[in-house]
């Protein structure tokens, strides 16, 4: 995701964050809007949980549980695709001490 739709993302995020739960719906806002707005919150909760395995990896590297780190990466890897290239490093890395341990 690039850093311009990201921050489209945390925006859209955020305004459904502060959006009544119950009520009539703005006159100005159109059923697309409301589509986008769904996309956009999933976009962010998927994010999320990709965020949530790096911190869990960087967890395990720092008890030094290397090989859970490295399978916390591959969790990542699964649900977004290619890993960041600081996380291909500190994975290829985490990789090297568990093979040598």
């Amino acid at each position: 995701m690039s850093i311009v739709s990201s921050q489209r993302s945390l925006r859209a995020a955020a305004r459904l964050a502060q959006r009544p739960v119950a009520g009539p719906q703005s006159p100005h806002e159109s059923p697309k809007d409301r589509e986008w707005d769904r996309r956009v919150a999933r976009e962010v909760m998927h994010q999320e949980v990709i965020e949530a395995t790096f911190d869990r990896a960087e967890a395990y590297a720092r008890l030094g549980d290397f090989e859970r780190a490295v399978e916390w990466l591959d969790r990542a890897a699964t649900v977004g695709g290619e890993l960041p290239a600081t996380y291909r490093a500190k994975r290829a890395g985490w990789s090297r001490l568990v093979t040598h341990a």
